[in-house]
């Protein structure tokens, strides 16, 4: 087993997560042709693309969202074309919550942006990336346990 990471190391991929994150931002020049969303909607629209079906109350505890921002998050995504409410066919007085095409599409559009800018990044070598990808997956899952 190889060296403990120390605290510095650590603090050093947190950095290094953000300064990706932020120059894979859809937003940033040139814009993607994309409908925007606020980081809350990114946030409620990626957890129902994972999970189509879901209901608000598991979108809330998932996302760690009070209902209030949740609610709001919903009518705004509904307003812009990217999430349908459905009666639960199980129990009408339930609501289902499902991404739409053009959710999908805008999904589509985003992930393919993603691709390219690391791809380009990378310049040809991925060496790494399943583990870099196992190892942020690992993160993200021990972060929201």
């Amino acid at each position: 087993m190889g060296r403990p990471v120390t605290d510095d190391v650590l603090a050093e991929l947190a950095e290094a997560v953000l300064r990706i994150s932020r120059e894979i931002d859809p937003h940033g020049t040139p814009a993607l042709d994309i409908v925007p969303l606020t980081g809350t909607e990114a946030l409620v629209m990626r957890w129902v693309d994972m999970h189509p079906g879901t209901s608000p109350s598991a979108t809330a505890e998932a996302t760690a969202l009070h209902r209030s921002n949740l609610s709001a998050a919903l009518r705004s995504l509904v307003a812009k074309g990217m999430v349908d409410r459905r009666a639960d066919p199980a129990d009408a007085r339930l609501v289902q919550l499902f991404p739409t095409e053009r959710a999908a599409a805008n999904i589509a559009i985003l992930r393919g942006h993603w691709a390219a800018k690391l791809r380009n990044a990378l310049d040809g070598d991925d060496e790494g990336v399943r583990d870099a990808l196992a190892l942020l997956t690992r993160l993200d899952g021990g972060l929201r346990g």
